[in-house]
């Protein structure tokens, strides 16, 4: 199974990029100082255990877009040493944590999920392009993956746990090779088209 480092080299390779290191592995002292930040967070915030408004007939993604919303400006308040910010621009990652001390960037993928289940193997999307990714930020980049764990109801979702993983060069991940279109790919295309 490939890691994450062997991806960012196929992608690079497949984007037609030069090669740069777009994953390093942690140092122990930052993911000490990144885990006791949130940890430190968590506690006092008091977000396990709350209750996440839901909008009537949210699908399962909104629910998990809203849980995401709810949980991370709570923690963002209490956290001290690490500034979770917006990442601005579509794909991969979705915020940014940046260390106040040294102003270091890391991407920050915030995923929410109410059935945790270490034999699961469905998919949890992390990127298919590296363009944001090498804009925003410079080696080293350490990359780090929060999941806002939830039970659902009718009207809310309770906030279980947060997980935190800090993914590593030699993280294993799943490649899946994806076209995809758009209006203006369809529009110009080669290809026979008719609207009716």
């Amino acid at each position: 199974m490939p890691n994450l480092n062997d991806y960012y080299t196929d992608l690079l390779n497949w984007e037609g990029v030069a090669p740069t290191p777009l994953v390093r592995a942690w140092p122990a002292q930052l993911r000490q100082s990144v885990e006791a930040d949130i940890v430190s967070a968590v506690v006092e915030s008091g977000v396990k255990g709350t209750n996440c408004p839901i909008r009537p007939r949210s699908t399962n993604q909104s629910i998990g877009n809203q849980v995401e919303n709810y949980t991370i400006p709570l923690l963002q308040q209490h956290t001290s040493a690490f500034i979770m910010g917006p990442c601005s621009g579509a794909g991969y990652p979705d915020k940014t944590l940046t260390e106040r001390s040294t102003r270091l960037k890391m991407p920050l993928e915030v995923k929410a999920t109410s059935d945790w289940n270490p034999a699961d193997s469905n998919r949890r999307v992390l990127t298919s392009s590296s363009t944001k990714l090498r804009n925003q930020f410079t080696a080293p980049i350490h990359h780090l993956l929060l999941t806002v764990l939830y039970t659902p109801a009718t009207s809310h979702a309770t906030i279980d746990a947060i997980r935190l993983d800090f993914l590593e060069p030699s993280t294993s991940v799943s490649v899946r090779l994806e076209a995809s279109v758009n209006h203006k790919i369809l529009s110009n295309g080669p290809h026979h088209s008719k609207v009716i």
